[in-house]
């Protein structure tokens, strides 16, 4: 059914009959890494059924050409001189680069997807966690026919736990990039055991793959350029900023013992005051999922005394992580800078990331510690 649909998506595309869909190489995701001051691109095609043929098992479902150049578009072009058809970008899904590619300037990578008329820019933009982009194109799934397929299945499965496709779209970067007063962040993927291995038939043929795709921390930018990787704290905590993050696993200390909060409900408001000033208000629901602790949680003040132990430390969590943006980092990915530009525009080249003021203000309310059913709110 897929099959028929792709035909016919192609053909309202400007494919005039099925032997011209033959012609084309449909590029669903690429990579971009350098190499020796190189560029060099990969591109993951959908290989099409072969004329009066059926699908033989062992039979690769996928291709990935690889070539080098000054340019991006000289890469591509090396790549059409091996391919026995002609590449076609319109169905990509997703593009991932290096660290090497995002140190150096995404904008560069970006001008040539920008041009090309065939590209409609409704893709996911990642950057690899270590290691090379062309690795990640090989990695198979037992769940997805394809590598790209099964990187954007990922994307849009982790909707239940952070909202991370529209972050992770390349619109999104590039919107943010451009804008006065804003860094961007790239979300990144993280290639989980042996990068050969993953790419045979065998990791398709055991029950626990030994080799898999995990959405990875976030890639901070300034301006185009990255800078650094979040660590897994800093990485919940942007979300939480972001409005991103559906549920949220938080663990503290309480007498001394873990407990473990789950919240499947935070929301983040941040307003500009003045030039000077930002207000941001986070509120979080949730449960006491699990603690080793003695505490007697039917008793009303432990509980309360929790909940405030659980907003206090969320608070000094989120401003360490604000100081660190504005003094350590300097890349003012909440945009701070950009509310200032839009309601005082004059003063905007006087704008100081570190200088800015930020009050942080955090309402936690506890629903559920699994044997209560009334809600325990902490009042400011």
């Amino acid at each position: 059914m897929k099959k028929y649909i792709l035909i016919l998506l192609l053909l309202l595309s400007g494919c005039q009959n099925y032997s011209e869909l033959n012609q084309l190489a449909i590029v669903t995701a690429a990579g971009i890494d350098k190499d020796k001051g190189k560029y060099e691109v990969s591109v993951l095609i959908a290989n099409s059924p072969k004329v009066n043929s059926s699908n033989k098992e062992g039979e690769a479902k996928t291709t990935v050409y690889k070539a080098k150049g000054k340019t991006i578009g000289e890469a591509i072009k090396m790549i059409e001189l091996k391919s026995p058809k002609e590449l076609y970008f319109s169905h990509i899904n997703c593009i991932i680069i290096s660290d090497e590619i995002g140190k150096e300037g995404f904008l560069k990578v970006a001008d040539y997807f920008m041009r090309n008329p065939e590209t409609r820019n409704r893709f996911y933009l990642l950057q690899i966690d270590k290691g090379k982009s062309s690795d990640v194109l090989k990695i198979i799934s037992p769940l997805e026919s394809y590598p790209s397929q099964s990187i954007k299945t990922l994307i849009e499965s982790s909707q239940t736990s952070s909202n991370i496709g529209d972050s992770a779209s390349y619109s999104n970067f590039i919107g943010k990039t451009i804008q006065k007063g804003y860094d961007p962040i790239m979300t990144t993927i993280k290639i989980n055991g042996d990068k050969d291995k993953g790419s045979k038939q065998s990791n398709l043929e055991t029950t626990e793959p030994n080799t898999y795709l995990s959405m990875g921390p976030i890639a901070i930018y300034k301006n185009d350029k990255f800078k650094r990787l979040s660590s897994n704290k800093e990485t919940e905590l942007i979300r939480v900023l972001n409005n991103e993050n559906k549920e949220l696993n938080y663990s503290f200390k309480y007498k001394e013992k873990n407990v473990n909060m789950f919240s499947n409900m935070t929301k983040t408001s941040i307003k500009l005051i003045d030039k000077n000033f930002i207000s941001v208000d986070i509120y979080i629901k949730g449960d006491i999922f699990e603690t080793d602790s003695n505490v007697n949680l039917n008793d009303y003040k432990e509980v309360y005394k929790i909940n405030k132990k659980w907003q206090k430390n969320i608070k000094k969590d989120v401003k360490k992580l604000i100081d660190k943006i504005k003094h350590k980092w300097k890349c003012d990915i909440f945009g701070f800078g950009n509310m200032v530009y839009k309601k005082y525009p004059d003063y905007y080249k006087n704008f100081k990331l570190d200088k800015i003021n930020v009050n942080v203000k955090v309402k936690t309310e506890i629903i559920s510690t699994g044997s209560l059913t009334k809600a325990i709110k902490e009042d400011k």
